[in-house]
């Protein structure tokens, strides 16, 4: 059919060493110019799928293939992937993983000057792509001082200098801000005004629902549900049984026979969450960071027993940098005037080992953490170590981030959002009272980040304290006590996750919590 952009018929793709397929899907298929939202949880063969349709599987990532997948009518198994990158474009979930130059010109040129595009042709693409995600502001600019939602743009355009016809976004607003998430989705609606065939992959339902013309339900490797975006009220409740983040107003319009998402919604309303009060503080911390001689940084926080603090705020304010100032790991050059009391002592001076008995630390980067061979190595190495091995808080861990069947494989061969689970798990693990995360919930469907706020909020009854670097407002309003908000490296705002959604600006409300509060689904 000439209408049709991608074709999948019997497909079942098995990984070494795995007794059953990853992904089986009898048929699939999208539309030249269509628009698919693809949901599913962590591991449910959502990237497995994108992977076989822009041939990085079977061509880079090795795994048995049966079935056919069709690409504009050509055989992904017969064609490379650098042929394929010309009319497939990828977006991946963290834009620093395709960033290869130091400015952005030269960023969107690379694939071009790959393919041996004259030169002129080039700069003409560049200026043509730049001014079509509105980004021209930003030629004159080096990539590693671009915010996240502006890491995701330059790498939209450079893909669409390939002038593709399809394009695959995989989390595209994974661990943006609000402002950078606002960006990219208005990105999206531009290229689904040009015509482009997308197949977005996405846990923001509601968010990106406005973009789409589909929804395509995988679960446990299979596709269970494919509906016009028009009917997601319909399916609500079965996408939140699957683990998908669906606002808490698309379940009460089911249950009520709505169907219209816009509009008024009377009567609806979502509980406040117990909110933790304790007044017995555990950490109390003064920094001032300087890098070459200018102040990045400098600010006071506390932490009380028990509590969940998140800290907010958008991309480049300061929230990383003061995690890591607590810890003692800054990047080299950083200068550090730091006080920092925690359970009574003062670990001002201390070195990274000794400050890690009492705080415990997760980066974003966190696969440099891993040193075992399996997942559950892992996390036993890390109680052994600290001396606080228990076989019940083990297997609770496991159990509390879904990691029983993968407890014996080795962690750098999981999905990102298995690693991070591992990596989550491992620094609980730790017997740290203070846990430090940074964007622990980025990429995690909202089965996973809601086991993540039930464990914190387990662990906090226990007492353990928690600073929570996010981005994620339905995380922080259902499991965070507190919430600090950062701005140009200084704490501008501090109250209950309620006080700051209704006068920060810097935080995106949940939607839900929006339509309880107003009436209104927009």
């Amino acid at each position: 059919m000439d209408d049709v952009a991608i074709s999948v018929n019997d497909l079942r793709i098995t990984y070494p060493f795995r007794s059953s397929p990853a992904l089986e899907v009898e048929r699939f298929q999208v539309r030249n110019g269509e628009s698919v939202l693809i949901v599913g949880k962590s591991g449910s063969g959502k990237s497995t799928l994108t992977l076989a349709i822009n041939g990085v599987i079977p061509h880079l990532i090795q795994a048995e293939v049966k079935g056919e997948v069709m690409v504009l009518g050509k055989n992904v198994s017969q064609i490379s992937v650098s042929k394929l990158s010309r009319f497939v474009g990828t977006l991946l979930q963290d834009p620093d993983s395709q960033i290869f130059n130091y400015l952005v010109p030269d960023e969107i040129a690379f694939a071009l000057e790959n393919f041996m595009v004259p030169p002129d042709q080039i700069s003409s693409i560049v200026s043509e792509t730049a001014e079509q995600v509105g980004i021209t502001k930003l030629l004159n600019r080096d990539t590693i001082s671009l915010s996240g939602g502006e890491k995701q743009r330059v790498m939209i355009a450079s893909i669409l200098a390939m002038k593709p016809e399809i394009i695959i976004l995989d989390e595209p607003t994974s661990s943006i801000d609000p402002k950078g998430t606002a960006e990219i989705l208005s990105t999206i609606a531009k290229l689904k005004e040009s015509g482009k065939t997308l197949i977005i992959v996405e846990h923001k339902v509601e968010r990106v629902i406005p973009f789409v013309d589909r929804v395509v339900l995988i679960d446990a490797g299979r596709i269970v549900a494919d509906f016009p975006k028009e009917h997601v009220i319909e399916y609500s409740e079965l996408l939140s049984e699957k683990g998908i983040e669906v606002p808490e107003h698309f379940l009460y319009m089911k249950r009520k026979g709505l169907t219209s998402i816009n509009g008024e919604l009377n009567g609806f309303s979502i509980p406040s969450p117990a909110r933790n009060n304790s007044n017995d503080e555990v950490l109390s911390a003064s920094i001032e960071v300087n890098i070459s001689g200018t102040k990045i940084l400098e600010t006071s926080i506390s932490l009380k027993r028990g509590e969940r603090l998140a800290i907010m705020g958008n991309n480049g304010a300061g929230k990383s940098t003061l995690l890591k100032a607590i810890m003692g790991i800054l990047e080299s050059g950083a200068k550090c005037n730091l006080r920092l009391l925690v359970a009574g002592r003062d670990l001002s001076k201390s070195n990274l080992y000794e400050r890690s008995r009492y705080v415990a630390y997760l980066p974003q980067n966190f696969e440099i953490m891993f040193t075992g061979r399996s997942v559950i190595d892992e996390i036993k190495g890390v109680m052994k170590r600290r001396k606080v091995y228990n076989e019940e808080f083990l297997h609770s861990l496991l159990s509390s981030f879904s990691l029983e069947g993968i407890a014996h494989e080795n962690p750098l061969n999981l999905s990102i959002g298995q690693k991070r689970r591992v990596a989550l798990a491992t620094v609980l693990a730790s017997g740290a009272k203070v846990i430090m995360l940074d964007e622990p919930t980025s990429g995690q469907d909202w089965y996973h980040r809601r086991g993540l706020g039930e464990e914190v909020s387990r662990l906090s009854k226990l007492g353990y304290s928690f600073m929570i670097v996010t981005h994620d407002s339905r995380f922080v309003y259902w499991y965070c006590d507190r919430v600090v908000v950062m701005r140009d490296g200084k704490i501008t705002d501090n109250g209950t996750p309620e006080e700051i959604f209704l006068r920060n600006e810097d935080v995106l409300p949940p939607t839900d919590y929006i339509a309880s509060n107003k009436g209104v689904i927009s």
